[in-house]
Order: C-alpha cells, then structure tokens, then sequence
C-alpha cells in the first residue's frame, strides 16, 4: 500500500471580518477550524491528537491568503469583510484524512474561523504518494522562501541540560532544516530514510550562500499568558558543498525538499507556521539566485 499525503483546499469568502486576537496569526484560527471539524466526526481522536507531544503532527495547515495580481498574500492578523481566501490542510496520516473528509462533507455551508462566520465556496482534494516524491535527480542549488513564520527546536542532551529541553531556533539552518523533514518523513512516510543521512548532515555538507529579506516576527498563541512563537522569514539561498558531495545523499535531499512544499517545515505547522515555496536554478543558469521567486507573503 502506497503513503498518500493529502492536500485538501477550502476556498472561501468572509462573511464579517475574520480577525486573529491582538498579537496573534490567523493561522491559529485555523488549526482550531480543523479541531472543530474533527471533534464534529470523532471527539476522542481529536483530543488524543491535540495531546500528543514529541513526533512531528500529522497535519500542516497554510493561513488564509489569496492570489493578487500573480502574487501569493497571506492573512496574517485579519481577512476582511466580504473577501474571498483560501485555507490548506495537509494530512500525512490516512486516519485523520479519512476522518476530515467525513467532517468536510457533513459541514455546514458556513463555518466559524475566531467567532467570525466564512461561506465555503468550494473544496478540492490533490493526492501525492511518496513515490511521486522520490524521481528528482540530486540537487546541487537551491532557494527555499520561507512564506510564514519558520522556527526549528533544538533539543538540549539531556548529559548537559539545566532547565529546558528544548530551544527556539528562528533561523534557516540547513542541519535542523534537514532534520526536521527527516523525522517527518520517517514518521508516516516509506520506504524509511536512513541513519546515515543525519551522520552526512553532521558534516554540514548544505551550505547558506546567501539571505534575502529575512527578519523575525513574533506571534502570540495566548496573549493574555503570554505564550508566543517566534519565527522568521524571508528566502534562503544554498549549495551543496563540493568536498562532502554525495549523489544518493543529494538525491534524498531533493525528496525532502519535496516533502517540505507539502508539508510545512519546523514547528507549529499545524498553525500555518513554515509555509515554503522551494526554486531551483533556471536551465543553463548555475545560480539559484535567477529562480523566478513567484509566491510571496504580502504583509
């Protein structure tokens, strides 16, 4: 049986304006419109999964946005009245895919995102295997825009922490970057990737060649606790060094890369936290600095 990762897309239009709380992103509205939908099918799954901690969630969601003029906007503090957007899900676990579906189809026209009513216009479902994901050749460059507020947790050994276990990381290091999709992958996706890509990530073989734009911003889930996630973005530019260059290691490299314009990267992708768009040097191009960098947040 091939791993599907599902992609379903709500297209909609506000009905009031939709607004996040002072502080905070939409895309915590729509984490809680997938919770919603969920408890509506099946309210012991949905507790169990808003419990679990440690393994990567099986579900990303983009923040609502549209398509101006070409260009990709994202709604990150409000959408408002009478505008039309879209919200993503992705799904990596046919469980939660099959019980969203169920939800989708039992729904209301209008649904409530933050007390704010939005019509559904329309739905459209896209389904990749994991083997659509593994025919690209090894990449050598390649620039990563990191749409919505990206963030990496460092996890502290446990030989010399003191207090946390874990640290913020708002920035596109390509070790946790890397990491990061490595778990996700071998947490619902076959065949497993091995041991031996993390060993060849230690050596630092994916090099930033250059930044454009990138700045951090600051996000609050619960204002008045003040609990925040902090992340950033902007584009990232990288090569693979030429002394630690491994063709099958590049090559799962690019399978990730393509797990990540799915999947989301880092943390809270589950609040439309690390949306990516990836570009790759033009044909006869040997920079990745001339990719047609086409989707960008309009903030």
């Amino acid at each position: 049986m091939r791993e599907m990762i599902v992609r379903i897309d709500v297209q909609l239009v506000a009905q009031q304006e939709v607004r996040a709380q002072e502080k905070s992103y939409t895309g915590y509205l729509v984490r809680g419109l997938v919770y919603t939908l969920l408890r509506s099918v099946d309210a012991k799954y949905a507790e169990r999964l808003h419990s679990e901690k440690g393994s990567p969630a099986p579900f990303s969601v983009r923040p609502p946005h549209a398509l101006v003029r070409g260009r990709v906007r994202v709604f990150e503090e409000r959408v408002p009245a009478d505008t039309p957007f879209n919200v993503q899900i992705t799904s990596l676990d046919p469980r939660l895919t099959g019980l969203l579906c169920r939800a989708l189809i039992k729904r209301d026209e209008l649904v409530e995102l933050g007390g704010a009513r939005a019509r559904v216009l329309s739905l459209a479902v896209k389904q990749v295997s994991s083997e659509d994901l593994q025919g690209r050749e090894g990449v050598r460059k390649f620039a990563i825009r990191f749409l919505t507020p990206t963030f990496f947790r460092v996890h502290i050994p446990r030989a010399v922490r003191r207090a946390e276990k874990a640290r913020v990381l708002p920035l596109p290091d390509p070790v946790h970057l890397f990491t990061n999709l490595y778990n996700v992958w071998n947490a619902y996706l076959r065949p497993e990737i091995g041991d031996d890509y993390l060993d060849w990530l230690q050596q630092h073989p994916i090099l930033i060649s250059r930044l454009r734009g990138v700045e951090t911003r600051r996000y609050y889930e619960h204002p008045v606790k003040g609990v925040f996630a902090l992340g950033f973005t902007g584009t990232a530019y990288y090569a693979l060094a030429e002394d630690t260059y491994d063709e099958r290691m590049a090559k799962i490299t690019s399978q990730l890369l393509e797990l990540a314009e799915l999947s989301g990267v880092g943390g809270n992708r589950t609040a439309g936290f690390g949306w990516v768009e990836v570009r790759y040097p033009k044909e006869g191009s040997n920079e990745s600095e001339s990719t047609d960098d086409r989707l960008s947040p309009d903030v």
